[in-house]
């Protein structure tokens, strides 16, 4: 049924291009909140997603000890309290009395270790496992070095304290339980179902909506959670469209079928620049090339470098019209660590000379495959480069776009030297965006290690001062743009939305997380 559904989508087009979605009809009475999802989520399992598809489904069906507000300053959720010891090391949280998963048993701070063992579990292999390292024992867990887990610092201490004992101080570290990968588990859910548990009829949550519906690669369906234990607005039902084409969504929206929506094609902004529904919010992002070091041409330093300095980062503001800006620092401005004078500048003749380094010369054929999501943006920024690094270097570069999933797929494998991706702030400290290139981070792609990089980069999270991080930092970036040049920062960019007017109280902070609690909709 699932693949019938998947095709009866794929093929049942009617006039102007716009998808005919019979299977779903606008609720306007029965208060639903329908938005666009990019494809469909690599997985459900708060544990193991990693991807911003998967964001605005796990905000909605979990919450976390803690939760950003929109101006990204900390706040109560499941916990009510915390109290961080002198030493800044052991952190006591107190969970909320009142909390229910939606099958009506209460939360338990057991929840949380059970949670938190299951994400460092190798076994588990989670891209956010690192997130935990701060905590005593976690790594030595994590890394099979120490196999029980009563040596991690993470303890029940009765059904509704927990206690989290960190290595060494941490300024930023209250930020991490905010991350849906710290959602609490429950381990008796897991063992019922097994690989299962994440299905509809089976997932257990205990935000404000729980899990009704899911087709592959149509929609999703969120139903307002009756046990929350918090206040919410009107919604009754979120539906989550899985439209891949940008211009489709877009459609999608003008036609009614959609009251939000994100990721909006660059070449209609200028169009809905007077239209009162668009919104351009702030957004802690970057977008990037990785060069995978152990790869092909991509392995050399100085093709690295060259191909840093050959591209004009200037033009794809130029280009893409959004608003975006050139990117110097990894870390994105109004983060510390952000600076304007960072990484390679463009420079077409000392590009050619690290050409040359590399024993290569300008018009020399060098096929290089560069692997990108199929997406507007992705492809205008890539046929961009394609042509910066011919007309300046003489590369073959041969692209690669793939849908989500295949393009998830494939960065995983490390299958390209070269690939397009970006980085949002899943908190917002520097740490977020150094740490993604650590030895052991799951979200490095670049396959690029550094002992010394990792050794600083955990010198700079236990630094209290804000002077001395910052500093740390910079060193740091020089060391990943400049010096071994794995990564070319291109671009930051602000957050255009679209808003339907009957939405109101809807919020979307700089990282991006989305939340529907206080919507009211108006029946119009």
């Amino acid at each position: 049924m699932r693949l019938f559904l998947s095709l009866l989508f794929a093929f049942s087009f009617i006039l102007n291009g716009i998808p005919s979605l019979a299977f779903f009809t606008p609720e306007r009475n029965a208060k639903t909140f329908t938005l666009r999802l990019l494809g469909e989520p690599e997985t459900l399992d708060w544990n193991r997603a990693h991807t911003p598809v998967e964001s605005y489904l796990m905000t909605h069906l979990m919450e976390g000890l803690v939760s950003l507000g929109s101006d990204l300053k900390v706040e109560p959720a499941l916990a009510e309290s915390w109290q961080m010891s002198k030493d800044g090391k052991t952190y006591t949280f107190k969970l909320r009395q009142d909390v229910q998963w939606s099958d009506g048993v209460h939360l338990r701070a057991q929840d949380f270790v059970a949670s938190w063992q299951r994400l460092l579990d190798p076994k588990t292999a989670a891209a956010y496992a690192y997130f935990l390292f701060s905590i005593e024992g976690a790594e030595d867990y994590n890394q099979g070095r120490n196999q029980d887990f009563a040596q991690v610092g993470v303890h029940a201490l009765d059904d509704h304290t927990l206690q989290v004992k960190l290595s060494k101080p941490e300024a930023q570290w209250i930020y991490i339980p905010s991350f849906w990968v710290t959602f609490p588990m429950r381990k008796d859910v897991l063992e019922r179902w097994g690989s299962s548990w994440d299905r509809p009829g089976r997932m257990v949550t205990l935000g404000p909506y729980v899990l009704a519906e899911h087709e592959l690669e149509s929609k999703i369906v969120l139903q307002a959670n009756p046990r929350y234990y918090g206040k919410r607005g009107n919604v009754e039902k979120m539906v989550g469209l899985i439209i891949s084409d940008d211009s489709t969504a877009l459609k999608l929206y003008e036609g009614g079928r959609l009251d939000f929506l994100g990721d909006i094609p660059t070449m209609e902004l200028k169009r809905l620049r007077q239209n009162s529904d668009l919104k351009i919010l702030p957004y802690l992002k970057v977008v990037y090339m990785g060069l995978v070091t152990s790869r092909g041409p991509s392995s050399d330093l100085h093709l690295r470098r060259a191909i840093a300095m050959a591209i004009d980062k200037v033009k794809i503001g130029q280009i893409l019209s959004g608003g975006q800006t050139p990117a110097t620092s990894f870390v994105p401005p109004s983060v510390l660590g952000y600076s304007k004078k960072m990484g390679l500048a463009f420079n077409v003749k000392r590009a050619q000379e690290e050409l040359k380094l590399a024993k290569l010369h300008p018009g020399q054929s060098v096929p290089i495959e560069f692997l990108l999501p199929s997406r507007e943006n992705s492809l205008l920024v890539a046929q961009f480069i394609q042509e910066e690094l011919k007309k300046n270097l003489g590369l073959q570069i041969t692209l690669q776009p793939f849908d989500n999933k295949t393009y998830r797929s494939k960065l995983e494998a490390r299958a390209t030297p070269q690939f397009l991706a970006s980085w949002s702030a899943d908190y917002p400290d520097p740490d977020n965006f150094i740490s993604v290139f650590m030895s052991y981070s799951g979200n490095n792609r670049t396959t690029w290690k550094s002992s010394h990089y990792d050794a600083l980069a955990l010198k700079a999270k236990h630094l209290l001062n804000r002077h001395d991080r910052e500093r740390e930092y910079f060193k740091l970036q020089r060391t990943l743009l400049e010096d071994e040049a794995v990564i070319v920062p291109l671009y930051y960019e602000p957050n255009p939305v679209l808003v339907k007017p009957r939405v109101r109280g809807l919020e979307l902070n700089p990282i991006n997380y989305l939340n529907i609690r206080r919507v009211e909709l108006s029946e119009q």
